[in-house]
């Protein structure tokens, strides 16, 4: 059964999460460098032998760079689509033992039972996954990375206890920020990020959630803030659904516990 979760890194410069559970412990996304990964491990008191497997969402860096160091230990599993993984490999330079599912599709890693969706994002085979455990505890949601949020995708975040859901920009800020309107609009569009106000639309109007712990993750370091999110969604939604915003500045190290 799924224990508690723990953010290494959280934004376009890292993401990665370790979920700890009965059957042992596993990483959602690799998107730090290797020795990052490991390091931040160590501070929180585990070591590269106590992690199992790695489950990759898509090829992009902030996702995935941290195999090229980590594929030196022959004990970790990697899972993730076919289509996702030749792509990691062909943009690290190095053949990885992929352990293949179809996106889509249903499989057990142990007794952890594991559903895949396909995302609306600009990678290759993007997906987020919902875990459970034929044993009991927590469901938990990764959904980060998508420009918005189909029908069919709602039933996988309403249906988990902890939701990982992706808040990435505010579109004041993105609007006024720096950066040429070409990459403005690929964060915005419907294969880019997920914007304040559509988080926050899931979460205020899902049919009878199952939420005891959202965590709103993957910020813009330049175009969001924690205090924007939390005005937004307002003291009593908070507080009922038990949100903590995730500063991409402040990221390792936030952590839940179910226990």
């Amino acid at each position: 059964m799924i224990t508690g979760c723990h953010f290494l890194g959280s934004s376009s410069q890292g993401n990665c999460l370790l979920v700890r559970s009965t059957e042992g412990n596993f990483l959602i996304d690799a998107g730090l460098t290797g020795k990052q990964i490991v390091d931040r491990l160590f501070n929180l008191g585990f070591g590269i032998n106590d992690i199992d497997a790695i489950f990759i969402t898509h090829e992009h860096a902030d996702h995935c760079q941290g195999l090229r160091g980590l594929g030196k230990w022959d004990h970790l599993r990697f899972f993730a689509n076919e289509a996702t993984a030749t792509a990691i490999d062909d943009k690290l330079g190095k053949q990885f033992h992929w352990n293949y599912f179809r996106s889509g599709e249903s499989f057990y890693y142990k007794s952890l039972f594991v559903e895949t969706f396909l995302i609306p994002h600009d990678a290759v085979e993007p997906i987020g996954y919902l875990l459970r455990s034929e044993n009991g505890g927590k469901s938990l949601c990764w959904m980060t990375d998508l420009g918005y949020i189909p029908p069919q995708l709602q039933r996988y975040a309403k249906d988990s206890e902890i939701l990982i859901l992706e808040s990435n920009y505010d579109h004041t800020l993105l609007e006024s920020d720096r950066r040429p309107q070409a990459i403005k609009n690929r964060i915005r569009g419907r294969y880019g990020h997920l914007s304040n106000e559509s988080a926050f639309n899931l979460i205020t109007n899902a049919d009878r959630p199952q939420w005891q712990k959202i965590f709103l993750a993957h910020l813009s370091r330049d175009c969001n803030h924690p205090e924007i999110i939390t005005a937004l969604l307002g003291e009593k939604v908070c507080r009922r659904f038990n949100i903590t915003v995730v500063n991409p500045n402040h990221a390792v190290g936030v952590s839940y516990s179910c226990c």
